[in-house]
């Protein structure tokens, strides 16, 4: 054949590595690094053989081609993207030829130079969900294709795993360059020796096994764990975690555990029994996860940067944690494509995804800030509930969240900060509400909350606060005013 497509789940991939050629061939290549599948992927001055665009290797910058355009990148595999590279870029990154992004696709015009035009030979790469799409072609031959053709054929492939606006895709090195070993005999030669490969190794039977997947576990040793960017002690340390930390796995590989802020050995990980953490308050949180392989469950990292508050803006009677739970893990919730991690009532916080996992609850993206670095909490407001006690739940598990993952209160905001959305609708049209709301993530009672929410919208004197507060319904007298608007 002239065509070979793999479409492989990132949880299958257990390494990828940009290699140099260094003047091999890919088959010394592919002998020397012992990787299931390789193709040859950068373009490069075929007089210097030096790279062209935007490439980084292992945190080491080979080219920089001084503008950002969308290029493959990841620091661990879990967390491979299409993203703006260099800004938005990994340890690890090159650029290519836009053929699919949000904002340009099929029938779209494309941006490229005018020798990466015509019927060619096609190298190129995709991720659609979590699953990474490799395409090679033969130069030559009746599956060469023109760059559009290629866009749409990438398009209909990636269709089967989500809707066309959301994927990503983007050509490499192409023509007489084009060849890949996908393993199985589903090999494309060349007789050039190109630049460089993209180097995949794969799961293996024998390392498959229960992937604790949303499990709570505890750093055991004294000294703590050390945190590495991929599965093993062949990775560079980024991190450590320090002894008693709670963590959530996402994935496991060959012993190792991924969490939000990169690999560990599971070998100093201790189940927390029943995985369910309580708030300062008693309140437990209970898990609900959506189901894996629902289109509306990406499975990226989420390194927990901020803390994202939404409102659901569901007020029909009975639209409580539960039941928003049940709309997420639903064909609905999975045809909406959206999903957030908590969601909180006047009785219950239910949690729907890993802290670690990314979500679509922002409107900025797959790769927005909102989406891929912050925790995502509705609050109810159904007519039967109290959206008092509500927001108090919420800012208790935001105090957890805080203390678990280190984030600041200044990384508490609203969903309005990633897309401008009107959210949390009744908190941001309710004077003071969000002040008072983050006063209570902070630790200072409702009571404390209501009393200086009151007295700086009002200006009152300390002696006529003391007044209020001794009057036989002061407390209830406080509370209606700190939330009148």
């Amino acid at each position: 054949m002239s065509k070979y497509i793999t479409e492989t789940p990132l949880e299958q991939i257990v390494r990828a590595e940009l290699v140099e050629a260094k003047g091999r061939s890919m088959s010394q290549v592919k002998t020397a690094v012992g990787c299931d599948q390789i193709i040859n992927c950068w373009f490069y001055n075929m007089s210097t053989g030096r790279p062209v665009g935007n490439l980084r290797i292992k945190g080491v910058v080979k080219a920089n081609a001084g503008w950002s355009g969308y290029g493959l990148t990841w620091d661990a595999v879990a967390d491979m993207r299409l993203a703006l590279v260099p800004v938005q870029g990994g340890e690890n990154y090159l650029s290519g030829v836009e053929l699919l992004t949000p904002s340009r696709q099929e029938g779209a015009k494309l941006s490229y130079d005018a020798a990466y035009g015509g019927r060619r030979g096609r190298s190129a790469a995709m991720i659609a969900g979590d699953t990474l799409v490799l395409y090679c072609s033969g130069d030559g031959t009746g599956d060469a294709k023109t760059p559009e053709a290629l866009r749409d054929e990438l398009a209909a492939i990636g269709r089967k795993y989500e809707p066309s606006g959301t994927l990503y895709a983007t050509g490499w090195d192409s023509g007489g360059s084009s060849q890949c070993d996908f393993g199985g005999g589903q090999k494309i030669t060349s007789s050039r020796k190109v630049a460089g490969y993209f180097c995949l190794w794969l799961e293996k039977d024998e390392q498959k096994g229960d992937r604790p997947v949303g499990r709570q576990y505890k750093v055991t040793p004294s000294v703590g764990v050390n945190i590495r960017s991929g599965p093993g002690t062949g990775y560079s340390k980024v991190g450590a975690y320090a002894c008693g930390t709670v963590v959530a796995v996402t994935a496991a590989q060959g012993g190792w555990g991924q969490t939000a802020k990169g690999w560990v050995a599971l070998e100093y990980l201790e189940a927390v029994e029943g995985a369910q953490r309580t708030t300062d308050t008693g309140m437990k949180i209970r898990t609900a996860y959506i189901d894996a392989g629902r289109k509306n469950r990406p499975g990226g990292i989420n390194p927990c940067r901020y803390i994202t508050i939404h409102e659901t803006g569901n007020k029909a009677s009975g639209a409580d944690a539960e039941a928003h739970g049940a709309y997420l893990n639903s064909s609905a919730g999975e045809a909406d494509l959206v999903s957030w991690h908590y969601t909180v009532d006047d009785h219950a916080i239910v949690q729907h995804l890993p802290d670690g996992e990314t979500a679509y609850h922002a409107g900025d993206g797959k790769a927005g800030t909102g989406n891929a670095q912050s925790i995502g909490i509705e609050i109810c407001v159904n007519a039967d509930g109290d959206f008092a006690k509500a927001k108090a739940n919420a800012a208790a598990l935001v105090r957890l969240l805080m203390e678990e993952h280190g984030i600041p209160i200044a990384n508490v905001v609203q969903h309005n900060r990633w897309n401008g959305k009107d959210c949390p609708y009744t908190i941001r049209h309710t004077a003071g509400a969000w002040e008072a709301f983050l006063a209570l993530c902070g630790g200072e009672s409702a009571a404390e909350t209501d009393r200086k929410t009151v007295q700086e919208r009002f200006g009152l004197a300390d002696e006529t606060m003391d007044y209020l507060e001794a009057y036989k319904y002061g407390a209830d007298l406080l509370k209606k005013l700190a939330e009148r608007g």
